[in-house]
């Protein structure tokens, strides 16, 4: 991370609000600058261009993402059944809204930042991610084109709130619940999976997501321009 990770944070803390406020196009080095109460150099210090500034931003909101669901599965290993992680997911992910840009594709909000510094290791991942659950049995196995209906189907409760009329009168909780039936009836066998086969694949998934969220921390440091005098 930066060499001043107090300063940097608070730079990047800045361009979070102004990126959700005003969109990626209209905010400029300054506006973080005088946001963050630092000077315009002080930015540069850090990194070398705006668009270097505002990945960074995005990877460093994509490990808090992860390691939230991290921690929940370390907690309780049976969180990895696909219908459970991703009503995880889907609560995790509404409590960031710059999660939520990024699982949406949030052009208007992203901008040219949609196709973003990391999204190739975050797709390896989801192919590796649903391989591992598929073998495990977690999975069903009749289910054609599973990674591709399986994100499809989960996208969808991602995307419904855009569209109008809004259903009214369903919480956030009540969302997430009916996603988790949407996937557990859908798209897993019918019978309770073995316990040692959770603990299993738990491992593994948990193996998956420290890769990633190391993967995530040096492509940090590689956008880091500090790195350059160090």
């Amino acid at each position: 991370m930066p060499r001043n990770t107090d300063r940097a944070d608070r730079i990047l803390d800045a361009a979070g609000e102004l990126l959700l406020r005003h969109g990626y196009r209209k905010v400029t080095i300054d506006d973080v600058a005088r946001q963050a109460g630092v000077g315009k150099g002080t930015v540069y210090l850090h990194w070398k261009t705006k668009v270097a500034l505002f990945q960074s931003l995005l990877v460093r909101e994509s490990v808090a993402l992860v390691e939230d669901v991290l921690g929940a599965l370390r907690a309780d290993p049976n969180e990895v059944r696909p219908h459970r992680l991703l009503r995880l997911a889907y609560l995790v992910t509404f409590r960031r809204p710059l999660a939520l840009a990024l699982v949406t594709g949030d052009t208007e909000m992203l901008g040219a930042l949609r196709e973003r510094a990391g999204s190739d290791r975050m797709q390896e991942t989801n192919e590796r991610f649903y391989s591992v659950l598929a073998e495990s049995g977690l999975l069903r196995a009749d289910v054609p084109d599973l990674a591709y209906t399986l994100n499809a189907a989960a996208l969808g409760f991602f995307l419904a709130d855009d569209y109008k009329p809004a259903v009214s009168g369903i919480d956030r909780e009540l969302k997430a619940d009916a996603l988790a039936h949407t996937i557990r009836h859908a798209f897993e066998p019918p019978e309770r999976p073995d316990p040692a086969v959770v603990r299993a694949v738990a491992d593994r998934i948990d193996a998956l997501l420290t890769e990633l969220i190391t993967g995530y921390r040096e492509l940090f440091d590689a956008l880091d321009a500090a790195n350059a005098s160090r």
